[in-house]
């Protein structure tokens, strides 16, 4: 099975495996979370400028405006999340390195470096497959796997190699690349 490049690069190097997950793999799911952001936010604005255009400006329009405020300011704020949430998932790439000694991972967001994590790959016990609901389609049979290292130390947070892989066979030919380079190996499911 070939990989499929908007999704992942691989770059084999002779004692390097490098992963590149590259902006815009998540489209779909951004597109829903800003779309629902964008609601979230105008429905209440227009009820707050539908209170304030009314022709009364008097006690009963300020009563109806703190309560329209009150029940539509959390929702907006909610909304504001999600807004972010669908200008970040476009945005965001993740470069990881497997060798022997260790995994390193690096998140960009616009192009600019917003993590960097790295884990000697003594202190990862396997890759564990996931799932991850919020990026999983209605419309789609496929499900959408990341792989993440899971520490020996199970106090120690894990660390995300891969993600966005459709399917099960491009996760773990995925897993085999990481493994080879490594020597960590994928957990049972």
């Amino acid at each position: 099975m070939t990989l499929p490049r908007e999704i992942v690069r691989v770059t084999q190097r002779p004692q390097e495996l490098e992963l590149y997950f590259p902006p815009m793999r998540n489209i779909g799911a951004a597109a829903g979370f800003g779309a629902f952001g964008a609601v979230s936010v105008a429905l209440p604005v227009a009820a707050v400028a539908g209170v304030h255009l009314t022709d009364a400006p008097g006690v009963h329009s300020w009563l109806a405006l703190i309560l329209v405020g009150g029940f539509a300011l959390p929702i907006m704020v909610f909304g504001l999340v999600f807004l972010a949430l669908g200008a970040y998932l476009p945005a965001n790439s993740l470069t990881v390195q497997a060798a022997a000694d260790r995994v390193a991972t690096t998140r960009r967001v616009f192009g600019w470096i917003v993590a960097q994590r790295a884990l000697p790959c003594a202190d990862i016990a396997a890759l564990e497959p996931q799932v991850p609901r919020q990026f999983q389609s209605q419309f789609s049979a496929e499900a959408r796997y990341r792989l993440v290292a899971r520490r020996r130390d199970p106090k120690g947070p894990a660390l995300v190699v891969a993600e966005s892989l459709p399917g099960r066979a491009a996760m773990r030919q995925v897993a085999e690349l990481i493994t080879r380079a490594s020597g960590i190996g994928l957990k049972e499911e």
